[in-house]
């Protein structure tokens, strides 16, 4: 049983963070076990370890509901980063194998080509893997799960699509230049500029954010985005 609970919680989670199960969007355990191929066991166990995370909701005697996405929500979640991620550079400069060293250092020179919607995939992937992996370098357990679940949730937007424009090869820079930092086992160093990171982040996601969603509502309307993104078979009372 744990094992099909696993990879049925993997299978969602996913299609949550790519938002092909659309922000908003209501559903029954029975239709996520069709969906999914899965029994009503395997399907309650997966989507209480996702309302943990904070990626389902959960309404008693009502069913489920995927994690709305606003404004609001993307703040919250950036001004988190603004308090760990800091520290987390600043451990990970202090406890890092040199193993973990040499793999931030391949993740950080990843670069998506503007455009190409494989390699913007690839590089949300890869920007997750880093952070995550600074965390996981600082050897505490709790920093690394609050860290994974702030990226967790920034990837459903930048999946989503709010754009990164052509900001690729100073993203690059900007997390080339924070490795570099831990790998000198610079904490000060590493602080700034994790934390110089984050803020040009902040920056640099606001127009197009403002934008994109209303202050407070969801990202994703699906009175108009259904039609467009996702077709009648992707939906989940008609699989």
């Amino acid at each position: 049983m744990e094992s099909l609970v696993e990879t049925l919680y993997g299978k969602v989670r996913r299609d949550i963070v790519e938002c092909e199960l659309i922000p908003g969007q209501s559903f029954s355990e029975t239709e996520l076990g069709r969906r999914y191929q899965a029994s009503r066991t395997p399907v309650r166990e997966a989507c209480r370890r996702l309302e943990h995370e904070g990626l389902i909701e959960i309404t008693p005697f009502r069913g489920y509901k995927i994690a709305v996405l606003s404004v609001a929500e993307f703040q919250d979640v950036q001004e988190m980063q603004l308090i760990f991620e800091p520290e987390a550079a600043a451990l990970a400069a202090q406890r890092a194998s040199e193993v973990e060293l040499e793999e931030m250092q391949r993740l950080a020179t990843c670069e998506y080509r503007v455009g190409d919607r494989e390699s913007y995939r690839a590089f949300i992937e890869t920007n997750y893997r880093l952070h995550c992996l600074i965390a996981q370098s600082t050897r505490n357990r709790r920093l690394f799960e609050v860290v994974s679940n702030i990226h967790v949730r920034l990837m459903r937007f930048f999946y989503l699509g709010l754009p990164l424009d052509s900001y690729g090869p100073t993203l690059q820079a900007e997390h080339i230049s924070q490795v570099t930092a831990i790998r000198s086992r610079d904490e000060q160093q590493a602080r700034r500029e994790a934390t110089d990171h984050i803020r040009k982040a902040l920056d640099r996601s606001a127009h197009s954010l403002m934008n994109a969603i209303r202050f407070g509502e969801i990202v994703f309307d699906a009175s108009q985005k259904i039609q467009g993104k996702i077709s009648s078979e992707n939906r989940l009372n008609q699989c």
